[in-house]
């Protein structure tokens, strides 16, 4: 009796099961389709007709542009150069965290991150202030030396862009770095060094093998956020440089040359989706080569020695090091901080710009009072997170909806081709995605009465690889053994996910929660590109207010951003650490 209760109930569920499949299937695909899918068709409409007819000649004027191809030469150059600065200068960084063990290390570890998780506008905003003609390094330096400060003019120089990056995506290398060198099996290294082997051939047969997957991955990561890069060259680039994502805008929303910002975002997506397989399988590669890997790197105090004076001086060298990495990374947020509070004439408070906040005195510049940006802000942002949550659980749940025996688990093709139908929107440049929900829904009534509609949809689909990867990472560890019991005992679907698996990834969808909204908060290409006067965000009114003779009130729009980014952090830290991973 009691079995044949078990064989019902059972089957009950598993139709239940598979009917809740369908249904997430079905929502899932309908909102890609909707609002991915036909906005990205609608771009290979203008790159691949005229009028009715298929015709290629957009792409072979586009191609045959020398502008364009000065522009994507470029791209790849700014890119390529960035990712080759912080490789030589994240690698010995990630070294040093890796191998010594001191007080303070994680807060410092931590510390240097923040700048990753910055938006790009304030990035942007803190490099004009503590790097610019009239910054606060320059003062400084000015003020102690009597002479000029040798720091460039960031406007309009490349060096200025390549420095801009390095300090946004230091951080990626460094901390995708340390788990490489902790991969190295130091025992084949002692023994190399008892055969007599040199430190270089050492270098090259035994340590660069084992750390060169998880260093290809961490550089192809900078790369394709350099190559996207948007804010920090429209600014500091100005008119001579360009990437593809800086012209692409310009055509479309300065030019209207529609035709030609298609066709080079189609080419931009190309190139992008061909970057990310590449990251995926060095990445996959990296997860490979750390199993089993655990406990066999030794680290070690930070120490000197009397009686060995090298030592002394390469460990001497290498906190003068990570403290000029840290001085490089502290001082555009201080900055920030510090203009905030810096009137901008006699007899104007400290307190100003945070007055503003509540003023409507820069409305007519603005499109709107400062405070209510604040809110657009926080709300977008909210609602991001919610809709983000959302489909990426329902998105996990059905990616890992079987229950075998963890011994013959395999992902199946269904599952890696899934996996890059979901990645594919983080191979979109926010840009793209913009153009093609304006080019898509430009004429309907819902775009017209209510675009922060289509700024939420754009920030949810930025969101959703970060979000649904940081909670996959989590159900991974679920031993699928207790799935099993639980189903053959006769648990519900509903139970077991709420006794067994949530408490699993609750942790998961919390940080991808929170990633969501921290990439909700900043994010600045395809806002700035669909928004509307009352619909502006803190982003929006600093790109705004750049070039205003006054930087106090977008510093203390900077500084409210840099102190909810900065909680942000610290609970993602609470409840895990941070993956610098798409």
């Amino acid at each position: 009796m009691f079995s044949a209760t078990l064989k019902k109930r059972a089957k009950v569920d598993s139709v239940l099961n598979k009917s809740i499949i369908i249904l997430v299937i079905f929502a899932f695909g309908s909102f890609l389709i909707l609002f991915f899918y036909a906005p990205l068709s609608k771009i290979f409409q203008f790159a691949f007709s005229d009028g009715n007819q298929l015709t290629f000649s957009f792409i072979i004027e586009t191609i045959n542009d020398p502008l364009n191809i000065s522009f994507l030469l470029f791209t790849f150059a700014q890119a390529l150069l960035s990712m080759l600065i912080c490789l030589v200068l994240g690698i010995p960084a990630g070294y040093f965290f890796a191998k010594y063990e001191f007080r303070g290390k994680k807060l410092l570890l931590n510390l240097m991150t923040i700048p990753f998780v910055l938006p790009a506008i304030v990035v942007l905003l803190g490099f004009i202030v503590a790097f610019g003609e009239s910054g606060w390094v320059n003062s400084i330096w000015t003020g102690l030396t009597g002479i000029d400060s040798p720091i460039i003019e960031i406007f309009g120089t490349f060096e200025g862009i390549l420095i801009a990056h390095v300090f946004y995506n230091l951080s990626v290398i460094i901390r995708m770095s340390i788990p490489a060198w902790k991969s190295v099996d130091t025992e084949q290294i002692n023994v190399a060094k008892s055969l007599g082997a040199s430190n270089w051939l050492i270098l090259r047969k035994i340590i660069f093998p084992q750390i060169v997957n998880y260093l290809v991955s961490a550089a192809l990561l900078v790369f394709i956020y350099t190559f996207n890069s948007f804010a920090i060259v429209l600014y500091l680039g100005e008119i001579k440089f360009q990437t593809l994502e800086v012209r692409i805008y310009k055509l479309m929303k300065a030019s209207l040359d529609f035709n030609g910002g298609a066709t080079l975002a189609l080419i931009q997506l190309i190139l992008n989706t061909i970057i990310i397989i590449l990251y995926l399988f060095f990445e996959s590669r990296t997860r490979q080569m750390a199993e089993g890997k655990e406990g066999i790197f030794t680290s070690e105090k930070i120490s000197f020695s009397k009686k060995i004076w090298r030592k002394n001086i390469t460990m001497s060298l290498y906190i003068l090091f990570i403290l000029t990495l840290m001085i490089f990374t502290f001082s555009p947020i201080v900055a920030i901080v510090l203009e905030s509070f810096q009137p901008y004439a006699d007899g104007i408070s400290p307190f100003w710009g945070y007055q503003q906040l509540f003023s409507n005195e820069y409305m007519p510049l603005l499109g709107n009072s400062p405070l209510r940006m604040l809110l657009n802000t926080l709300l977008f942002a909210s609602l991001t997170t919610v809709l983000t949550l959302i489909l990426s659980v329902l998105l996990v749940f059905v990616l890992r909806n079987r229950y075998q025996s963890l011994k013959k688990y395999k992902i199946s093709f269904s599952e890696n081709f899934v996996s890059y139908i979901i990645i594919l929107p983080m191979a979109t440049s926010s840009i793209t995605l913009a153009i093609g929900m304006f080019l898509l829904f430009n004429n309907s009534v819902i775009y017209l009465e209510y675009v922060w509609v289509f700024i939420v949809l754009t920030h949810v689909l930025i969101s959703i690889p970060f979000a649904s990867r940081s909670i996959l990472s989590a159900y991974n560890r679920i031993d699928i053994e207790m799935l099993n019991v639980a189903s053959t005992l006769g648990a519900s679907r509903f139970r077991i996910f709420a006794k067994i698996e949530l408490p699993y990834i609750y942790r998961g969808i919390i940080v991808g929660g929170i990633f969501a909204f921290a990439i909700s908060l900043g994010e600045f290409a395809a806002t700035n590109f669909l928004v509307r006067g009352e619909y502006g965000t803190l982003s929006i009114g600093i790109s705004k207010l750049i070039a205003s003779q006054t930087l106090q009130l977008p510093a203390t729009m900077a500084s409210i951003l840099v102190i909810i980014t900065i909680i942000c952090f610290l609970v993602i830290q609470k409840f895990g650490d941070i993956e610098l991973k798409v």
